[in-house]
């Protein structure tokens, strides 16, 4: 461990594996905000052009409004909270840094001044499926990532399904009834396919070889 006189912060850097992590991040998070943001911007629009209810209005015209302004509020939901997590991502340099003057026993600080055991404990944690938020979190990554990052998921599937759900009322309360029964396997094709990919099949793919070895292993234990 390095005395508190020798620490050189400004020639801090981040290790390759978390600075890669958090470059990964940037264009993902970046993305999300696009996009969430352009939600937000359909749905305002469509908004805008709803009639105003009125005592004969049905349960169409309110289950309408109703998705409007949920897909509206949670999209900027998912916006306000991708920003939070760029800005948590932006300010990992610093928060290291910070982390490596400040505490003896973190990751920055061992690492930095190459402390195999350090080295070798987080090897060992990422080996056991601990993976970037682990990591991002030893190198002082914001507190509050991975809510912030369960709420963004959250917000964003649920904007688009009320997005979806909006627009495929909005179909049968505004078109022909059968232009609007041929245009819903059109909607259901377009959302239900990403929802079940998201849900199911977004990890990577399992090696055939590995699972085969798991299963010889078990056969002879």
């Amino acid at each position: 461990m390095a005395p508190k006189d020798t620490l050189t912060p400004l020639d801090y850097e981040l290790p390759r594996t978390p600075k890669e992590v958090m470059e990964a991040w940037m264009p993902r998070l970046q993305a999300v905000a696009i996009v969430t943001a352009l939600l937000a911007g359909i749905e305002a629009q469509l908004l805008s052009s709803l009639a105003e209810l009125t005592p004969d209005s049905t349960a169409a015209d309110r289950a309408v409004r109703f998705f409007a302004y949920s897909g509206l509020l949670l999209n900027l939901g998912a916006t306000l909270s991708t920003i939070l997590l760029l800005i948590a991502v932006a300010s990992l340099p610093t928060a290291a840094r910070q982390i490596y003057v400040s505490c003896a026993h973190s990751y920055p600080r061992r690492i930095f001044h190459s402390h195999g055991s350090r080295k070798a404990e987080l090897n060992q944690r990422l080996l056991e499926g601990n993976g970037e938020t682990y990591l991002l979190r030893a190198f002082g990554i914001a507190r509050g990532w991975g809510f912030m990052l369960r709420h963004c998921i959250s917000c964003f599937m649920g904007g688009v399904m009320c997005t979806f759900v909006h627009i495929s009322i909005n179909l049968w309360l505004v078109e022909d009834t059968v232009v609007a029964g041929v245009v819903m396997p059109v909607v259901f094709f377009s959302m239900v396919p990403p929802a079940v990919a998201f849900v199911f099949l977004m990890n990577s793919p399992a090696c055939p070889d590995c699972k085969e070895d798991k299963k010889l292993g078990r056969e002879e234990v």
